[in-house]
C-alpha cells in the first residue's frame, strides 16, 4: 500500500505522516539530521534522546551514531516538532533535488532549497502546483516525490495547503 493511500490530508500533521513511513525511509531521514546537510535538528534529536532514556544531553552527543539513530526510531516519541525537524533534513539533504526542482517549476528563488530570504512566499495557484508536481512525480521516484508533497501540506498546510487536491488526484490514481 502506498503513503498517499494511507494519509488523511484533512488531518495530516508532521507526526502522523512520519507514523505512516517505512522503516527504510524513516531510518534516511534520522541519518539526514545527523549529516551535516542544512536541515540540522542534531540538538533537538539529542534532547530527545535525552528525555526519553533520561539521560544528560553530553551523555547522548557521546553516543556512536548508530545508537543514536536506532533510539530515535526505536525509543523516542516522535511529535510534531521532532518530525517536521527529521522531515526537513531529509528533503534539504538526501532529496535535495526534488525539493529544489519543485521550487524551480514553481518559479520560487531558492539557494539549496532554502528559499531565498527576502522572497515573499504566497500560495501557488492549482494550475502552478498541479504542473509542480507532475514535474518531480515524472522526474523522481514516485514515493518519494509522493512524501515529499505530502510533507509540505504537513509542514505549511497555510502555504500549501492546494496541494491536498494534486495529492488526492494521486490517490485516486489520476
Amino acid at each position: 500500500m502506498s503513503l498517499l493511500t494511507r494519509l488523511d490530508l484533512d488531518q495530516l500533521s508532521p507526526a502522523g505522516l512520519w507514523s505512516q513511513l517505512d522503516d527504510t525511509t524513516r531510518e534516511e531521514a534520522v541519518r539526514s539530521v545527523y549529516s551535516d546537510g542544512p536541515g540540522g535538528g542534531k540538538l533537538e534529536a539529542d534532547l530527545a534522546i535525552a528525555n526519553a532514556l533520561r539521560f544528560r544531553p553530553d551523555a547522548v552527543k557521546q553516543l556512536p551514531l548508530e545508537r543514536r539513530v536506532r533510539y530515535l526510531l526505536k525509543t523516542v516519541h516522535i511529535d510534531d516538532s521532532l518530525a517536521s525537524t527529521i522531515l526537513l533534513a531529509l528533503h534539504l539533504g538526501e532529496r535535495a533535488e526534488i525539493l529544489q526542482t519543485f521550487l524551480d517549476e514553481l518559479g520560487i528563488p531558492q539557494t539549496g532549497g532554502l528559499i531565498d530570504e527576502g522572497h515573499d512566499l504566497q500560495p501557488p495557484d492549482a494550475e502552478a502546483l498541479t504542473r509542480a508536481a507532475a514535474s518531480i512525480c515524472a522526474r523522481f521516484d514516485a514515493s518519494q516525490a509522493d512524501l515529499y508533497l505530502a510533507a509540505l501540506v504537513a509542514l505549511d498546510p497555510v502555504t500549501w495547503g492546494g496541494l491536498r487536491d494534486v495529492i488526492a488526484a494521486r490517490q485516486r490514481g489520476q
